[in-house]
Order: C-alpha cells, then structure tokens, then sequence
C-alpha cells in the first residue's frame, strides 16, 4: 500500500481545542454535562434556532428525530437513495419503512417532483438530503409537507454553515440534523445536533437522548443512550468559533478545483443556494476513466473516495429493495470525491490538480 501524502478529509484541530480538551480534564465533569448546554446554546445563535439537541453522532441525531416525531412501525418516511446508508438505516432501525427516490442529475439533491409521485397514506414524513453539504430546496419541500400534512426531517449532516437564500440551514424551523465527524466541517472527531422551533420535539428528543430519563431512573418515556460526552462537545465548541474561516478556506479550494480541472463536470449549484460549504468536493467522469484516475492518485499518495453506492445497491439493502433509479446509479459511476478539509493546503490542493492533469496527459 502507498503511503499517504495527502488525506482526504484532513482536520484542523489547533492549540485553542488542545487547551479546552485538558480544561475539561481538569473539571472532572467529562460526560454530557455544562460544556455540552454551552455548545446547545451556541449552535442555536449560530443557526438562528430555537433549540438543539447534541447527540454523540448524526445517525443518533436522526433516529432520535424519528423518535420524537412518533414514526415507526406502519409509517412511511420518504428519503433519496444517493445518500450515506445512515440516512436509511435510521428509519429502519425504530421499524419504519424507507421509500427510496431518485436524485437530480445534476446537483445530486433529490426533489419534490420525485417525493410527490411516492406519497401514500401511510407516508408519515420526507427526509431529504443535503448532498456534499449542498441545501436542498428548501421552500419547495416545506410547501409540500404543509400540503400533505407531512413532517419534514432535513438529513444535513454535512451542511452546516450552508445558506439557502440567505438563510442559514437550520433557521427554518423543521427538525435538520447536523454530524460532526471528523470528515465534516465542524468536527468533534464524533457528535451530531437536531436543531428545531418546536418546543414539543426538543422536549421528547432531549428525554430519548437519555433513556427518556425525567430524573433519577425514572424513564417517562422510550429512549436510548445517545449522550455526547463534554470532552467531544468542548472540540465542537471551539471548531464553530472557527467556522466562518473553514467555509473560507473550503470555498477557496474548490474554486482552485474548478478554475484548474474546469474539463470535468461538478455538481450544478442551483440560484437558490447562496452558500455551498463544500463538506466534500466531487468530480464526474465516465466509470471505465474515474477507477483509472482513482487508482492513479492512490498510486501517488493522494487519498480519495468513490463516493456512496445508492442504498438500493448496497449488498444489505439490496435484499430489501428491488428498484432501479437511473440519475443515482448514474451519478455513482462517475463521481470520484477529491481531497477537501479544513487542513488542507493550498498547495497540497495544486498538488492534487497537478497529479490528475498528469494522469490526463497519459492518454
């Protein structure tokens, strides 16, 4: 195996979150505690939400939604199959059923048009996706669920920072959820949020945090252990102080990417998002080139990833779902994600741009 030069998703964790982690050390108060309300508090300013919830991850995040909104067994969530498995397994895991829909050619974001067709009267609500970070259509998708008197639970684990109109993800009202992973914008190394408006579900959803705990072991309610400890939470702290910087820096490499490897194609930015944070950053070429290219920038040291097999191809879910939906499987083919990260430099990006422009002149 080659050794790596540069990651994929390199972090940047500095002395600020270094000196909080042993801060925290010292208080002897190290599982969700204080630091953890602190970063509730801060991510609600930062949004422009009522409340949140920090979780130990975003599939924690996800099916403690679910949780809170009561779907379940019987109930229908309609959700994209181009998205990570998480989104998925969420609904499956409190014994719902996922309806999976196609995806947009171009931006990889799936859409009403696609929701609409597959409504029934078992459907309870619409998880759409934000892909890479990119937001949705946000208006259109809450026009609908107001009409069919759906929820609507927004799975941007990748998308904080981002602006539809104008306007933060997260602001809107609706239940979104956010991952804090270490590949993400904002890192915890682990960790994810719900934020909402509604002062019912952030109530339920704080309880199925923890077990349904009211107080001293007595468990009003459903839950499951999906505490954050506060040492992860102090590393989310001090990152969202930062964030402005990272969607900085992150919008300077992919307009690098793009100036510089301006032959291939990337996912279309619709008028209505006003900023793209850029959690990953892919390009598409046909199948038989992206594994050649792939192969050659690990040859290099130049670590990268295909993106997402659709959910209704993974080996698991196959099993469960027998569909074919052609913008996904085509997407998939072609999409190979380049490095991109808060610790990636300017150069190492030339560099990338370098090796593949290289790989181009073998042909």
């Amino acid at each position: 195996m080659n050794k790596i030069k540069i990651s994929w998703a390199e972090p940047s964790i500095k002395n600020e979150e270094h000196s909080a982690i042993n801060d925290v050390l010292k208080s002897q108060w190290l599982t969700q505690g204080p630091i953890t309300e602190k970063l509730e508090r801060s991510i609600c300013k930062y949004v422009g939400a009522k409340h949140a919830i920090v979780t130990n991850n975003g599939t924690s995040s996800l099916i403690c939604s679910l949780l809170a909104h009561e779907i379940g067994p019987g109930d229908e969530v309609i959700v994209p199959s181009f998205t990570f498995v998480a989104t998925v397994n969420s609904i499956l895991a409190v014994g719902a059923k996922p309806v999976l829909v196609d995806c947009d050619p171009k931006t990889f974001n799936t859409e009403v048009d696609y929701v609409k067709k597959k409504i029934t009267k078992k459907t309870k609500a619409v998880m759409p996706v934000d892909v890479s970070g990119m937001p949705i259509d946000v208006n259109a998708f809450q026009d609908l669920v107001n009409e069919k008197n759906l929820f609507l639970i927004q799975d941007s684990a990748e998308a904080i920072g981002a602006e539809y109109k104008n306007k933060k993800i997260g602001s809107f009202g609706h239940s979104t959820i956010f991952s804090f992973h270490m590949a993400k914008v904002v890192s915890g190394v682990e960790g994810g949020c719900i934020v909402t408006n509604d002062s019912n579900i952030a109530k339920k959803a704080k309880l199925i945090r923890s077990h349904g705990d009211t107080g001293q072991y007595n468990h009003k309610i459903f839950g499951l252990n999906f505490r954050i400890s506060d040492l992860h939470s102090i590393i989310i702290f001090e990152q969202l102080k930062k964030i402005n910087q990272f969607l900085q820096h992150r919008e300077k490499l992919a307009k690098q990417y793009k100036d510089e490897l301006n032959q291939f194609e990337f996912q279309k930015i619709p008028d209505f998002v006003s900023r793209h944070p850029y959690m990953l950053f892919g390009i598409l070429n046909p199948k038989k080139y992206r594994n050649s290219l792939n192969k050659f920038l690990q040859k290099n040291g130049i670590e990268t990833r295909i993106c997402w097999l659709p959910v209704h191809k993974q080996p698991y879910h196959s099993k469960i779902f027998n569909i074919k939906l052609k913008n996904s499987e085509n997407i998939y083919s072609k999409i190979l994600n380049l490095p991109m990260g808060n610790g990636l430099t300017e150069q190492q990006c030339q560099i990338v741009i370098d090796t593949i422009k290289k790989w181009k002149r073998s042909f």
